[in-house]
């Protein structure tokens, strides 16, 4: 059915198929050609089936659009970069939120890495914003301490100017999510946090909003939050996310809002293709 569905069904475990919800089959009403399939080698940031690591004192080693940019990983957020940016001429979507059908399929370090690149452009801005209030890592994986943030805003806070946080990437600025708080999908569906992306949007014409959502599975408020974006690009971990789960969270969030799905920890063999990388590098 198209280059979508066979993209997805490589996603599929073989060995351990997951059981679609009841409902979860209405999403194969979605047309194959709403969502682009943007491939991406992220083989290089593979992270394994367990809690993420965190630098000590540094940025996280899969950031590779920062530390190795001339590596293979880092030319693949180069060209989804370039995909996003010619998708639509002359209507390149400014706020986009990343997030993933289930944890552990990539979205926060793919959220980092496209963050970084496209402030590694001539004159690009990006302002990153994690909104996964219950497991926030992008201040982690940049190797800064920042205890407050969307939490701290949103509760008590009345402009957004003292949370923002400098990184080591020249024009990327970092919005953390602060503390974990116990209500987060109250907060992040809140009139506040509504007010708040307006307000970010509006304020900083001249940036690109990358914001890191919670999976579509286990949090309600990331319809909330896409529903307030230029796009969203799904996370799908290669030969662990199932297309059912894949095509409820489209159908949840809006054919109309995926600009692609992202497949990472790719198993297959690029041997060839890194060979003439390296070739054309030299």
């Amino acid at each position: 059915m198209g280059k979508f569905f066979d993209a997805l069904k490589k996603s599929e475990s073989p060995n351990k198929p997951l059981s679609p919800k009841p409902d979860a089959m209405k999403a194969g009403k979605v047309s194959p050609d709403a969502v682009d399939a943007l491939r991406l080698d992220t083989t290089a940031l593979q992270s394994p089936a367990e809690e993420p690591p965190f630098p000590r004192g540094g940025m996280d080693t899969r950031l590779a659009s920062f530390l190795e940019p001339g590596s293979l990983a880092a030319e693949s957020f180069k060209m989804l970069r370039a995909k996003l940016f010619t998708r639509n001429e002359g209507s390149r979507p400014r706020s986009i939120m990343i997030t993933s059908p289930l944890p552990l399929d990539g979205k926060s370090t793919a959220a980092t890495n496209l963050a970084i690149n496209i402030a590694q452009g001539i004159n690009e801005y990006v302002m990153l914003v994690d909104c996964d209030l219950r497991k926030p890592s992008l201040a982690g994986l940049l190797g800064l301490n920042a205890n407050k943030g969307i939490r701290e805003y949103l509760e008590e806070g009345t402009s957004v100017a003292p949370y923002l946080v400098k990184t080591p990437v020249k024009k990327l600025t970092l919005l953390p999510a602060g503390k974990p708080p116990q209500n987060p999908s109250e907060l992040l569906s809140s009139e506040k946090m509504r007010r708040l992306i307006e307000e970010i949007k509006a304020r900083y014409e001249d940036r690109y909003i990358i914001f890191d959502a919670t999976p579509t599975q286990f949090a309600a408020e990331t319809t909330f939050l896409a529903s307030m974006m230029d796009g969203v690009i799904l996370v799908v971990r290669s030969g662990k996310t199932a297309k059912d789960l894949v095509m409820e969270a489209v159908q949840n969030i809006g054919s109309n809002k995926i600009l692609g799905l992202v497949f990472n920890a790719s198993s297959e063999n690029h041997r060839g293709y890194r060979y003439y990388y390296r070739y054309y590098r030299k």
